[in-house]
This record gives structure tokens, C-alpha cells and sequence, in this order.
């Protein structure tokens, strides 16, 4: 008897890699990169009313006794340098600190067993690449409705999910999920994704079968109106609060929740009983 290792983990389209090529496995405008990216907050919302984005970050269907032996929690905030001025220019900082969150924008993190997850319905024109209605088998930010203002006009499928989004509405939250060992609903960046130990962090044994996903709901952060006030701090040390420090740097342009994924790693037992 033996044991199989894997990960399975977020991928997403980019926009900014501007079509070109991701790898050579995609086809040519379908480009990929690690993560989801987080829209920016819906035009004319306060925070009081904004929904909180979902997103499928990793997930596997299983039908015998598995083990759950690792996690890992991915996060950035960023800005376009550009402005809205294309090319889109990127500029991303890894949030490392583990409680980090803006006042008005935080994330959720949840890692489940899904007891129903072939639900039988059929796949709305509107699905595209990294954006599904209701739920998914791979990677995607998951709607139940939305408006965007750039779409396929055939299908209605938006060009980039994440550009021209002005109104969404999330699924519903915990429809035939149960929470694995506390970790249901949880807010902290526990589990670095640059870990050296990222494949041994748990020891979790899941029977029976379904499916374990690990999802996460985001705020969005609004620049424009977070950092209204007098700012009596001048200055920051980035090796001490280096999230704190680039959202200083950008504040002409502002910096919010960028891109966001995570991974799961699986132990299965191989060979004969």
C-alpha cells in the first residue's frame, strides 16, 4: 500500500497579459495566469450595500476515503499604474501579513465537503472563461446575476469578467457544504503560500464521497473614499508593514484587492488493500 501526493490549485485569465500567450497550452486569447482576479468596487455602491465577491479557488470530486494534508492562502493588492489607460500596467504586492485587511474591504476563507454538487441544469451563454453562474468545476468567480458593459454580443458572456462590471449578485453561501476541522469560515492568512511546508500543514481524513473545495468571498476595498481624513502618519518602514507601505506609495492612483487563489494537497492511498 502506498500514497499518492497532489495539489490542486487557482487559475484564471489575465487580462493584462493582453492576449497574447500565458503557455503553450492555451489557445491563443485564452490567456491564464495563477489566481482570480478581483473586480474593482461596483460603480454608484457604498460599502454598506457593495455584495461580497465569490470565488471557486480549488476543488476536487473524491468517492473514497481521502486526506487532506495541506493548504495554501494567496492573496494581493495591486493598482494599474495606467490608470484605466491602456495597456493595462499591473503593479501587485503579495500580502504577507497574516491579519492584513483594509478598513472597509476584508476576505473570507472557506474550505468545505460538498454533498450536492451535480446539480442538473444547463450552462447559460453568459459563462466564460474564470466566470460561472452558481457553481463550477474549476476556478471561477461564480454569479447569480450580474450587468457589464462590455460583453460578447452573441452570447452576452462578458470579454473579461472582471472589466465593466457594474452590478452582481452573488449565489447563495453554504447550500450542501459542510466545514472541514473549523476551517469553514475563516479570515486570517494561516497558511502562507510560500511555505516550504505548504504539503504538511494538516492531517485531515475525509470519508465517503463528494467533493472539497476551497472558496473565498472579498470585500472590495474603495480607494477613493477609504482614505477620507488627515493621515498624521509620514512615513512607513516596508520591511516592517510592506502592504501598509505600497498602498502609501500608489495612494495617486489607489490600491485595492487584486488577485486572489489558494491550493489544497491530497494524500490518496494507492496499490492493493
Amino acid at each position: 500500500m502506498g500514497a499518492e501526493r497532489y495539489e490542486v490549485s487557482t487559475l484564471g485569465v489575465d487580462e493584462s497579459l493582453q492576449g497574447i500567450s500565458s503557455d503553450p497550452f492555451a489557445p491563443q486569447g485564452f490567456t491564464s495566469y495563477a489566481g482570480l482576479r478581483v473586480p474593482a468596487v461596483l460603480p454608484g455602491t457604498t460599502q454598506a450595500n457593495m455584495p461580497r465577491y465569490r470565488f471557486l479557488l480549488a476543488t476536487r470530486k473524491f468517492n473514497r476515503k481521502t486526506r487532506i494534508i495541506g493548504l495554501r492562502q494567496g492573496l494581493t493588492i495591486g493598482c494599474d499604474a495606467n490608470a484605466g489607460t491602456a495597456p493595462e500596467r499591473p503593479l501587485e504586492c503579495n500580502v504577507i501579513t497574516p491579519g492584513f485587511r483594509f478598513v472597509d474591504g476584508n476576505v473570507s476563507w472557506h474550505l468545505v465537503k460538498e454533498e450536492q454538487v451535480d446539480r442538473a441544469f444547463i450552462r447559460p451563454q453568459t459563462d466564460t472563461q474564470s466566470w460561472a453562474f452558481m457553481q463550477s468545476e474549476s476556478p471561477a468567480m461564480l454569479y447569480q446575476t450580474f450587468t457589464n458593459t462590455t460583453v460578447n454580443p452573441q452570447t452576452g458572456a462578458p470579454i473579461y469578467y472582471n472589466l465593466g462590471l457594474t452590478a452582481y449578485s452573488p449565489p447563495k453561501l453554504g447550500d450542501g457544504w459542510r466545514h472541514i476541522a473549523a476551517l469553514g469560515n475563516f479570515h486570517d492568512l494561516r497558511f502562507p503560500w510560500a511555505s516550504p511546508t505548504a504539503w504538511d500543514t494538516l492531517n485531515i481524513e475525509v470519508e465517503g464521497s463528494g467533493r472539497i473545495s476551497l472558496y473565498a468571498t472579498v470585500l472590495q476595498t474603495n480607494p477613493a473614499t477609504r482614505n477620507s481624513g488627515t493621515n498624521q502618519v509620514t512615513s512607513l518602514s516596508s520591511t516592517a508593514c510592506p502592504e501598509e507601505s505600497f498602498i502609501k506609495d500608489l495612494s495617486a492612483v489607489g490600491v485595492n484587492y487584486w488577485r486572489i487563489f489558494g491550493a489544497i494537497v491530497f494524500e490518496d492511498e494507492v496499490g492493493d488493500a
